[in-house]
């Protein structure tokens, strides 16, 4: 048996409730030629339409998924999974962003279940979408950025994902995130987050000047090992490895990759063996620290979002949560440019 569309689902409910077109474009919030548009199936519905219409036409969450195809009501980041498990997802602009609950640095958020052999996701706590942040970058203190939405009892839930600050940027750029987080450096120019390609316009919202260079552990101050731990290609800190060691050879040297700074320093610790990462986070592990640059690292998004409800939630946890005080406590770091807005 073929799947009913969504316009003809709406129309249905909508019969079966006794309700008039006029009604439920009343309650909706739109007018009634759209509405007769959707049930007819010539327009697209956006997600918070279909929410409300699930609550106002008891349409349940799994009859509208299976109403859509993946491709008309969501799209999967960064990739789909090959099996079945717990997504979570936001909406960026007008589109439904899912993610597979892996990719996250918050393990304990979902919003519904997907089913690989079916290919449909069975949504069971879809409300919470709207609210609800995609945060990309390599901030080490990612998890207390989230715990600070938490403590300020932020309407919205920040869903941080770790990654290098290219790939964080050119997720920005691909509208699957709301915010990238960026220390990308410009060796021409000796700046950092001039990213700015012809046409395009971004918001800058200031956070961190940390310092990042060597880190080992203290017996291991004169070590001249060739072997080094490093984040991923593509991340500052390995090109930072580079432009330091350019001079040395960098190409004799054996090379361990990361995904984070956090499991770096970690391996640091354990192993012995030297590496590259953030002098605040090898201070909170015991190690020493060699600093080799001071990095200038903003969140970014676009500037149409100046009054989006989202980023007004996120600058107010910036403003107001312990957040400040917590990051300007460690050394190697400052915060002078907290929460300052810059326009390219």
């Amino acid at each position: 048996m073929s799947r009913m569309s969504l316009g003809r689902i709406i129309r249905t409910e909508r019969r079966l409730k006794g309700m008039t077109q006029s009604q439920v474009a009343a309650l909706l919030g739109i007018s009634r030629q759209t509405l007769i548009n959707a049930e007819q199936d010539k327009v697209a519905v956006p997600f918070q339409t279909m929410a409300r219409l699930q609550k106002i036409l008891g349409i349940s969450l799994d009859q509208i998924a299976i109403a859509l195809a993946p491709s008309e009501s969501w799209k999967w980041w960064p990739e789909i999974p090959l099996h079945s498990g717990p997504v979570v997802a936001a909406i960026v602009g007008e589109q439904v962003i899912v993610s597979p609950i892996q990719a996250t640095l918050t393990q304990d958020v979902s919003n519904g279940w997907w089913d690989s052999d079916s290919g449909q996701i069975h949504w069971y706590n879809q409300e919470d979408i709207s609210h609800q942040i995609f945060a990309a970058g390599c901030d080490p203190y990612l998890p207390w950025l989230v715990r600070a939405f938490h403590e300020h009892q932020s309407p919205f839930r920040l869903i941080p994902f770790s990654m290098a600050s290219e790939r964080a940027v050119n997720s920005l750029r691909q509208g699957v995130v709301h915010l990238a987080g960026s220390h990308l450096y410009n060796p021409l120019e000796h700046v950092y987050n001039q990213i700015a390609q012809e046409g395009e316009r971004w918001l800058y919202i200031g956070y961190l000047d940390w310092e990042e260079g060597r880190i080992y552990r203290p017996e291991n101050r004169l070590n001249e090992s060739e072997k080094w731990a490093l984040r991923e290609p593509g991340s500052e800190a390995l090109a930072l490895f580079y432009r330091h060691s350019l001079a040395n050879s960098a190409d004799s040297y054996v090379i361990r990759h990361f995904l984070t700074h956090c499991d770096l320093v970690s391996f640091v610790q354990s192993s012995g063996i030297q590496g590259v990462s953030i002098g605040s986070l090898a201070h909170l592990q015991g190690l020493s620290f060699e600093p080799w640059a001071t990095e200038h690292f903003e969140w970014i998004t676009h500037p149409d979002n100046i009054q989006q409800s989202w980023l007004k939630a996120f600058m107010g946890v910036l403003e107001h949560s312990s957040l400040f005080r917590q990051l300007s406590a460690l050394p190697h770091q400052n915060c002078s440019h907290w929460a300052r807005i810059r326009k390219d």
